[in-house]
């Protein structure tokens, strides 16, 4: 785990270019909010670090117009949580920071309401951290990304996924998410 936490603590640092970047980014902060809930890394990792950096992602989308970075982009002002949906996964955070672009969206006609989706994506940091990886290096495609997040509304799946996170080293891991890339999507 610890390898993967270093690249994502990269990973936050970059500038997005493309839909691909920002999904990477994602996975990387979901990656490091689903750890930091751990014992082995709360003391490591800081929400300090991870909220102004899911608000620097979110400043870039709502800044670049050219680009449409996501899918959705949705400020719960109620929940104090931001909505991002990309590439079909659809990411929460809490508390982020609130600088005055987003707070120009969050007030705007843009920020429209959307529905959670119902799938809790840190107990499968891990893997969609690989297939972000997976995808930036051209290993996969953004349709693979798309089939496997489809595949993830069936429970069976989902639990086979989130067990073998749970039991399997990276390497294995990495094996299996190839597995199923080029077997099931």
């Amino acid at each position: 785990m610890d390898e993967l936490i270093e690249k994502a603590n990269i990973y936050i640092s970059k500038s997005p270019q493309n839909q691909n970047d920002v999904f990477l980014i994602l996975c990387s902060l979901n990656l490091l909010n689903a750890a930091i809930k751990t014992a082995e890394y709360k003391k490591v990792l800081s929400y300090g670090i991870i909220k102004p950096s899911v608000s620097k992602l979110v400043e870039s989308c709502v800044t670049d117009t050219d680009d449409k970075l996501t899918e959705d982009l949705y400020y719960s002002q109620q929940q104090k949580c931001m909505y991002i949906r990309s590439l079909g996964f659809q990411f929460s955070f809490h508390n982020i920071t609130i600088t005055n672009s987003i707070k120009e969206f969050i007030e705007s006609i843009i920020n429209i309401p959307i529905k959670w989706d119902g799938i809790r994506l840190q107990p499968i940091a891990k893997v969609l951290f690989i297939l972000a990886e997976y995808l930036g290096k051209g290993i996969i495609s953004d349709r693979q990304i798309k089939e496997f997040h489809k595949s993830l509304f069936d429970v069976k799946f989902y639990n086979e996924i989130a067990d073998s996170e749970k039991s399997l080293d990276n390497n294995k891991l990495a094996s299996l998410i190839t597995e199923i890339c080029e077997n099931r999507l």
